[in-house]
């Protein structure tokens, strides 16, 4: 079968600058971000600290597995520049897979014995992670045609009829379960009228069958395992504390996280927008390019970090009270410890583009598997003795050992790139 010719190049389309997508992306990442960033900060106001840990346990027992179906097609697809196989076959993949872990979801919290409230919020939090994973294969054909405004729209639209719907229903019934019910809804409403027609739009529906889909199956599935591992590694601190501290604590640390995730929000959005462009760069062996965008990347991750500690360390006793509620306060300096691990995340999290880029899937599987032993040891060696502290020394040190593995792989894949010139 002959490589088909990348959109662009068949099309005659101009490609957006990296700029342009970079601002997009940003803009898109950053709403949807803050908007379950809301959602927590409407837990915490209109219900409780118990109510905050018990959706911050039922999402950390869900998000390993539906990392693991999501295989980060996302990526494989838009690194597919020359069309190997037709978007149908990704589709297929997609939907499948998801069914899956829907199953193993389910009986996962059928089996979990933590009681009606967190086993419901399992399978509503994992049918609505589900609905997100399926808009994600749509999201990888607008990403090949660097269409980022698009997936921006989709994104703030998701995050914002979530956010409002969950926030409507929370206040009128004080109920986690309707309000999760509402997260679910909201977001299988832009899937099916937004996502669905724009991503396949210009794309090849048709399926070249089951050996395609087991192609693409078997090159994603490493992708796969690499993200639940990542999402096991940022998970374990969570079950620690929740094993140790108790839900309320667990809802206090999930309530600080969150502010390393928004930061994360954004060296998502510079991946994402660099990750077509880094893959070309590595594809047609245009080396110098490739480190030089690498290096761009990184570095912008790095400077986020710091303006994340120094922010913390100014502001943050005030924002936690402004966000949350006024006990929060109390956990300023813990904040400004966890920005200080969070420079390190969002440094190996940029690191992880990078890699991805190159396609070096199955190098990031062992790394990851040191990665996260790591962090169930340092968790469950530091949070009995240091509580919320011990959890934020747990994510610095997890991050360090992770940003030193990929470093290697991608002194490899350069290696690798040089000989094949």
């Amino acid at each position: 079968m002959q490589p088909r010719t990348c959109q662009s190049q068949a099309t005659g389309e101009a490609a957006p600058s990296l700029r342009s997508n970079f601002v997009w992306t940003f803009a898109g990442n950053s709403i949807y971000g803050a908007c379950q960033w809301g959602v927590m900060s409407l837990i915490a106001k209109l219900g409780s600290g118990e109510m905050l840990g018990e959706y911050a346990l039922a999402l950390a027992l869900v998000m390993p597995v539906a990392m693991l179906s999501h295989l980060n097609l996302r990526a494989v697809l838009a690194t597919d520049i020359f069309r190997r196989h037709p978007f149908g076959d990704y589709r297929t993949v997609r939907l499948w897979v998801s069914a899956a872990a829907m199953a193993v979801i389910v009986m996962m919290a059928l089996a979990s014995g933590r009681g009606a409230t967190i086993a419901l919020s399992v399978v509503l939090i994992g049918f609505s992670l589900t609905a997100d994973i399926v808009s994600d294969v749509y999201y990888g054909a607008m990403l090949r045609r660097e269409r980022m405004a698009e997936i921006a729209w989709s994104l703030i639209a998701r995050g914002l009829l979530a956010l409002v719907s969950f926030g409507v229903v929370l206040a009128a019934t004080r109920s986690l379960l309707p309000s999760v019910a509402m997260l679910l809804l909201a977001r299988l409403a832009v899937l099916w009228f937004f996502d669905r027609p724009r991503g396949s739009q210009g794309e090849d529906l048709a399926q070249q069958g089951r050996e395609s889909q087991w192609e693409i199956f078997r090159t994603a599935l490493p992708l796969g395992v690499v993200l639940m591992l990542v999402s096991f590694t940022s998970s374990v601190p969570r079950y620690a504390v929740e094993h140790f501290l108790g839900t309320r604590e667990l809802g206090v640390f999930a309530a600080v996280a969150a502010f390393l995730t928004a930061g994360s929000t954004v060296v998502n959005a510079l991946g994402q927008s660099a990750t077509p462009r880094l893959a070309r760069h590595f594809g047609q062996h245009e080396d110098r390019q490739f480190v030089g965008l690498a290096l761009k990347l990184a570095g912008l991750a790095a400077a986020l970090g710091v303006v994340g500690i120094v922010l913390a360390a100014l502001v943050g006793g005030w924002v936690m009270r402004t966000l949350y509620r006024a006990e929060y306060g109390l956990y300023g300096p813990l904040l400004t410890q966890m920005m200080a691990a969070g420079g390190l995340v969002y440094v190996a999290s940029a690191l992880g583009y990078v890699i991805t880029s190159a396609r070096s899937f199955l190098a990031q599987m062992p790394l990851l598997a040191v990665v996260a032993a790591t962090s169930a040891l340092m968790s469950w060696s530091l949070i009995p003795g240091w509580g919320l502290r011990g959890a934020a020394m747990a994510v610095a040190v997890t991050a360090s050992i992770q940003i030193a593995g990929e470093l290697l792989i991608l002194h490899k894949a350069m290696r690798r790139l040089e000989r094949v010139r």
